[in-house]
């Protein structure tokens, strides 16, 4: 059994999934889609809901570790009462696409989770302020953090808030050349100590520009330069990258930032999107 024995229910079932039987895998499936209903069943109720036989349930019971379908409810019931923790385990070539999924979803969660913990809320609305108050938005990232910032940049110009973004680093430190007191430099990076990038926001620093970060470095060149550090949380494993994990958190950062911004300006804003969205319609079938 191994280290199975100190797992929760949940986090056995998806250790074992690929190698039970397809019977077995009917009654585990409805178990990690409706873990709460689970621990009110009867063993004769969770048969029939899940379309499996009570022999069959008795079966998984054994092969998670369990005496009984008593003691599977017992543990079960524990797990999810408890705070979402990282439950992501090692994806491997074994696991089927449904287990895969489970696990990405768990790591994705357990780690918006943590960005939410890290960031304090006066930080978010320091950043929204500065924002509110901006002549123009500059979205600076290079590689996959380029993207992050490209898709900040298509969310905040419906702001109505001048904005520019481009992931060449010589054209972004043309930007930051260019930069005034009242403008704003959003700067994306998972290390925190891309040179390209750092480069141009020194250059924007030094001409007045105000540095708002999101990094999943806090003590990089990035976060010690920032006038605003925003974290985001991301965790490494074999198949998957820190960087991976932060896109997603990142996102989620700067989702939360629009809004805030998008609240406070939301006659300017709503009308935007209506603009927008009538502009975009002649690019439809």
């Amino acid at each position: 059994m191994g280290n199975i024995e100190n797992s929760d229910c949940l986090s056995r079932i998806r250790t074992i999934y690929s190698k039970l039987k397809t019977a077995e895998k009917k009654a585990a499936h409805y178990i990690l889609e409706n873990p709460e209903s689970i621990i009110h069943l009867s063993i004769t109720e969770f048969a029939y809901v899940s379309k499996a036989s009570e022999t069959t349930i008795f079966r998984l019971c054994n092969k998670l570790g369990y005496k009984g379908y008593q003691e599977l409810k017992i543990n079960l019931a524990s797990a999810i009462v408890k705070p979402v923790e990282n439950i992501f385990e090692g994806i491997n070539e074994n696991d089927d696409m449904y287990i895969i999924m489970q696990k990405v979803m768990s790591s994705s969660i357990s780690s918006i989770q943590k960005t939410i913990s890290m960031n304090e809320s006066s930080q978010m609305e320091k950043a929204v302020n500065l924002i509110l108050n901006a002549n123009k938005l500059m979205f600076f990232g290079m590689g996959g953090s380029g993207i992050v910032a490209l898709d900040a940049y298509h969310e905040f110009v419906r702001t109505g808030i001048p904005c520019i973004c481009n992931s060449d680093s010589h054209l972004q430190i043309m930007h930051a050349s260019m930069a005034q007191e009242d403008d704003v430099i959003l700067a994306f990076s998972t290390s925190g100590s891309n040179k390209d990038l750092m480069d141009s926001i020194k250059v924007g620093k030094e001409n007045g520009a105000k540095i708002i970060s999101i990094t999943s470095n806090k003590k990089s060149p990035l976060g010690k330069i920032s006038d605003i550090l925003l974290t985001s949380y991301g965790k490494e494993s074999s198949v998957r990258s820190q960087a991976m994990e932060s896109r997603i958190t990142s996102l989620v950062l700067v989702n939360s930032l629009f809004v805030g911004v998008a609240l406070k300006k939301l006659d300017v804003t709503l009308n935007n999107i209506d603009k927008i969205r009538s502009g975009i319609t002649i690019k439809r079938y």
